[in-house]
């Protein structure tokens, strides 16, 4: 039986027959000779960490599967058994899958994480009962993030809890999907939705990775938050989004009478969400009847700025709804790798989902290159 390394060689040379590839050409592909290569494929001489994160880059592969053999994680192969969804969703998969080999590589290179999937939660004990499950999660949950999450809830929920967050264009007929591996926690953003929706998304898929929805599977996918569809854990992620954007204890201390036009308007600048969000969870608390909430879910968001006085705070939401995010802790994890020379422009460009050459361009020189008395060693 092969040892790890003698294992790592075999998995290299089935890489290159399955694609046709003499030694000569892998050689140049990943920017060392043949001699190089040869004597790693005969076990006198060790990859470089560099060396293999080419190769895995070379054969749209994983570190982790050259290192260890280790097939792609459940959310890769959820996705693939999903691949009649749309256009938009498939983009999102791609995204989400593209971050989680870039992950798993960093972690087989030893490169220092900057964050860690879900350090500190403890999940409450649950009922089964979704509506009621959704605040007791919300609960839990405030007490790991900061006061004003509000204000920057990507930021927030990675810090908090170590969860990868992207948002991006990705077309109609997608909100959002949680993703999961054992190398990290994603949760992507479409931001052909309003403002409004997207925080309400961002929320919804947070709920899902805290109440373990996420978790066998590895991959849940939300084409509509908003639908009616009674399934336990999509009406206990919205219960927990309410929650957790619209606490109780907040609405109960700013309403203490009928909720005006006026209140209703200060009510969505204050927890920035939709009014058909709103008015549900008001009518939820029974502090609004069932003709009340459909009254008020008709005020629009420019109405509620007008008629609440934060115009300028609308227009700022409505400008930046479509701005991009990428996973600012895999940006800069992957870019200090890239800077040291432990990995190549690819896998940051990967990350900021750009060209390498633009990486190259930006740095302007900063990153180091390989050099031959400094090669960093891969041990298996």
């Amino acid at each position: 039986m092969p040892n790890e390394e003698e294992a790592l060689q075999n998995r290299v040379r089935s890489l290159m027959q399955d694609a046709g590839m003499t030694q000569t050409q892998l050689a140049e592909a990943i920017g060392i000779t043949r001699t190089k290569l040869s004597l790693s494929l005969s076990g006198d001489r060790r990859f470089s960490t560099f060396e293999l994160a080419a190769i895995a880059e070379k054969f749209h592969t994983t570190v982790d599967f050259l290192v260890s053999g280790k097939t792609p994680s459940t959310a890769a192969l959820a996705a693939r058994d999903d691949s009649h969804k749309s256009p938009a969703w498939e983009v999102a998969v791609k995204r989400a899958e593209s971050l989680d080999e870039t992950e798993a590589a960093l972690n087989d290179l030893g490169i220092a994480k900057v964050i860690s999937p879900l350090p500190n939660w403890q999940r409450p004990a649950l009922t089964g009962l979704a509506i009621g499950d959704g605040p007791t999660l919300a609960d839990a949950a405030r007490t790991l993030l900061a006061d004003d999450f509000r204000a920057d809830m990507p930021s927030a929920i990675e810090t908090a809890f170590g969860i990868h967050v992207i948002a991006q264009a990705l077309g109609s007929g997608f909100d959002g999907l949680s993703w999961r591996s054992e190398d990290c926690r994603i949760i992507v953003i479409n931001t052909d939705v309003a403002w409004s929706r997207q925080r309400f998304t961002l929320a919804h898929e947070l709920g899902h990775h805290l109440a373990g929805d996420v978790d066998t599977k590895g991959l849940l996918v939300d084409t509509n938050v908003m639908s009616t569809e009674h399934r336990i854990p999509e009406m206990r992620a919205n219960a927990f989004a309410a929650a957790l954007l619209m606490p109780e204890k907040e609405i109960r201390e700013r309403v203490n009478g009928p909720v005006t036009p006026s209140l209703f308007a200060s009510l969505i600048s204050a927890f920035l969400v939709s009014s058909d969000a709103l008015a549900w969870r008001l009518k939820s608390l029974g502090l609004v009847d069932d003709a009340e909430r459909n009254s008020l879910s008709r005020m629009s968001a420019a109405e509620a700025a007008f008629e609440g006085g934060w115009e300028d705070r609308y227009f700022e939401l409505v400008k930046h709804q479509s701005r991009q995010r990428p996973p600012e802790a895999l940006v800069l994890r992957s870019l200090r790798a890239f800077v040291a020379g432990d990995i190549s422009a690819e896998w940051p460009a990967r990350v900021l989902d750009c060209a390498p050459d633009l990486l190259h361009a930006a740095l302007d020189g900063a990153a180091s290159e390989v050099v031959e008395d400094k090669e960093p060693v891969f041990v298996p």
